[in-house]
C-alpha cells in the first residue's frame, strides 16, 4: 500500500491508499465519496506551512483541540502531525528551528515532559473519537445525527478565521455535544 502526505494531485489520487492532504486543502466531493466507498484512508496534516490553526509554541492552546473537530467536520479518517519529538539543539530554552515556526518540530520535550500543546491535541483526538462513535450510533436516528452535524459543521478553515476565537468555538461546541446523548 502507498501513502502520501502532501498536496492533492488528482492524477495520482487513485493510486494512494492513505492520502494525507495538507491542512486547508480538500478532496473534491466526488473523490472523497469514492475513497470512502473503496475504504481508502483520507487524512489531513499540519506542518510549518499552515499558520492557523496549528500547534506552534505561540498558537492558542485551543487550536490543537480545534484540529480534532475540523478532522471530524471534514469527515477525514484521521490527522497526522508531521513531527512529535524532533528536538532542536536546546528544546527547553528555544523552540525555534532555522526558518520554521517555533514549536513546529516537536510537541513533547525530552525526559518524558509533555506540553500544553500535546495535551490539548489529545483532547481534540478524544473529541474526534467521541464524534465518530456518536455518528455511528446515530445512523438510525436522523434527528440526533443532524444535531451532531450542526455542531461540527462550523469547524472549517473559513469559520476558524471568523469572529470567535478557537477557544470560544471549541467551548461552545463541547457544551452542545454534551447535551445530546
Amino acid at each position: 500500500k502507498i501513502t502520501l502526505a502532501g498536496n492533492y494531485h488528482a492524477e495520482i489520487e487513485q493510486d494512494i491508499y492513505d492520502y494525507c492532504i495538507t491542512f486547508g486543502q480538500q478532496f473534491p466531493k466526488q473523490v472523497k465519496e469514492k475513497r470512502e466507498k473503496q475504504r481508502l484512508k483520507s487524512t489531513v496534516y499540519t506542518c510549518c506551512k499552515e499558520a492557523f490553526p496549528n500547534t506552534f509554541t505561540f498558537s492558542a492552546p485551543a487550536d490543537a483541540v480545534w484540529i480534532g473537530w475540523h478532522t471530524a467536520a471534514e469527515n477525514y479518517d484521521g490527522y497526522l502531525r508531521w513531527a512529535y519529538n524532533s528536538w532542536t539543539e536546546s528544546p527547553l530554552q528555544d523552540s525555534r528551528f532555522r526558518t520554521w515556526a517555533a514549536g513546529d518540530c516537536y510537541l513533547v520535550y525530552p525526559d518524558g515532559r509533555s506540553s500544553i500543546r500535546f495535551e490539548r491535541l489529545i483532547e481534540g483526538i478524544q473529541d474526534f473519537e467521541k464524534i465518530r462513535i456518536l455518528k455511528k450510533k446515530y445512523t438510525e436516528n436522523s434527528q440526533k445525527l443532524a444535531e451532531l452535524n450542526e455542531i461540527i459543521r462550523t469547524f472549517t478553515i473559513i469559520q476558524a478565521k471568523g469572529t470567535q476565537t478557537t477557544e470560544e468555538q471549541v467551548r461552545k461546541a463541547k457544551n452542545l455535544l454534551n447535551t445530546i446523548n
